[in-house]
């Protein structure tokens, strides 16, 4: 999963500072319905994706610090288009980062919190399945013990 997650941030860095990445992703001509549709949302869209990859990848680093990381590539980025014309650093393509980010953070999160309330750990053992609702809602609502890592890292 590392993997992936390297090879998408290079391909989406290489897409974010190229001053035509329509040519990149092999668009000639016309552009079909469906990826203009989409052209306004790009930035949600491909930070989401950027997002997910990176805390589903389990790195070295507490959850959080990557969210950090994600916010000033984010802005570095937006930064850096500035000096490549024809592109523009723009606000509007900053929050719509900040926004896939806080998207991507989203899934993950409830995906874990879902995992909690089934009873699979995040190592992918089965602890034992909770008794009742009350059980349930402590699990999900209850602060990690002393020791025990919590979803932030």
């Amino acid at each position: 999963m590392k993997t992936l997650c390297i090879a998408y941030l290079v391909f989406l860095t290489a897409l974010l500072l190229t001053a035509d990445p329509s040519g990149m992703i092999g668009i000639k001509g016309g552009t079909p319905l469906l990826l203009r549709s989409l052209m306004p949302y790009a930035h949600l869209l491909s930070f989401s994706v950027l997002a997910v990859l990176a805390l589903v990848a389990r790195w070295p680093a507490p959850r959080w610090a990557l969210v950090i990381l994600l916010v000033v590539y984010s802005g570095t980025t937006e930064v850096a288009q500035s000096f490549l014309p024809p592109r523009t650093a723009e606000w509007l393509d900053w929050l719509q980062n900040l926004g896939g980010i806080a998207i991507g953070v989203a899934v993950c999160w409830s995906l874990s919190a879902a995992g909690r309330l089934i009873g699979v750990r995040e190592d992918g053992d089965q602890k034992s399945p909770p008794s009742n609702e009350w059980e349930v809602v402590h699990r999900v609502m209850s602060r990690p013990r002393v020791g025990e890592e919590s979803w932030w890292g």
